[in-house]
């Protein structure tokens, strides 16, 4: 049986820890949901700095498509579809620079591609045609030749962009399945512990409980009354608790045994009768 400093401890403890064990499954709850928002957030912040590369490259082919026609026919309705096309595709790098602020290969990306853009797209209409100048064929496949160029160009550029943003959504789910499968495993133990501390704690409730019963003794006889029944006193401990009783002798019952024996024991003084 433990003794009754073991049982405070135990006692306490099976109070303490599931508390404990509570206020962590709390902290990781809290944890895992921010982890979650990050991880949502992130993901949803990387598929709009895809889906803006992918107008980029629209803006651009665009802007190079309405370049190409101007320098090739002259004519001034070429222009506003390329102004608007241009100024999409400066607006389009200013928000990217804000999503990809943390990141400096995409910041190193969309430095080189709004050099390209500087150097290739943009033009004064006053000095691209001298007066009275008509394009030949010959400036006409080298403007061709110079615009494919220049789209492949800037394409590599984007699609190397595109792909690396692709691996930084690949290794951060990988990272968030891996803190999931952690948060999980962490909140199985504390479930299990404090699922343990639990049955401990009422198993404790219990003994308390039939430590706290009143107990009817026989003032008599010693018996103890038990579920109704009058059971010696070694009968009622193995029932209620579980104890086995040995038997033996106090010293003061051994003493009168032996004063009864030893008076059974003296001869008798009075004379024989006549």
């Amino acid at each position: 049986m433990p003794t009754q400093k073991t049982k405070k401890i135990l006692f306490w403890f099976g109070l303490s820890f599931p508390m404990v064990a509570l206020l962590a499954m709390t902290w990781l709850v809290h944890l895992t949901g921010g982890q979650f928002n990050n991880s949502f957030n992130f993901v949803m912040q990387t598929y709009k700095v895809l889906d803006m590369f992918e107008e980029t490259e629209s803006h651009i082919v665009d802007a190079e498509a309405n370049q190409r026609g101007y320098f090739l026919t002259g004519r001034q309705e070429y222009l506003e579809p390329y102004q608007h096309a241009m100024r999409a595709i400066h607006d389009d790098t200013t928000e990217l620079r804000k999503l990809t602020s943390n990141d400096p290969m995409q910041q190193a990306n969309l430095a080189l591609l709004e050099k390209m853009v500087n150097e290739d797209l943009v033009f004064d209409p006053a000095t691209v045609f001298a007066p009275g100048a008509v394009p030949t064929n010959a400036s006409v496949v080298t403007v061709t030749a110079r615009g494919k160029e220049k789209l492949e160009d800037m394409r590599h550029i984007l699609f190397q962009a595109h792909e690396q943003q692709q691996q930084a959504l690949s290794k951060h789910q990988q990272a968030a399945e891996e803190d999931v499968i952690s948060s999980q495993a962490m909140s199985l133990v504390l479930i299990v512990a404090v699922a343990m501390a639990l049955v401990m704690v009422v198993v404790i409730l219990l003994r308390l409980e039939k430590l706290q019963e009143f107990v009817t003794i026989c003032a008599w006889t010693g018996q103890v009354k038990f579920q109704g029944q009058w059971l010696r006193l070694d009968e009622y401990l193995k029932k209620q608790f579980g104890i086995s009783v040995s038997h033996s002798l106090s010293q003061e019952a051994a003493e009168k045994m032996m004063r009864e024996i030893e008076e059974l024991n003296r001869p008798n003084d009075r004379p024989p009768s006549a």
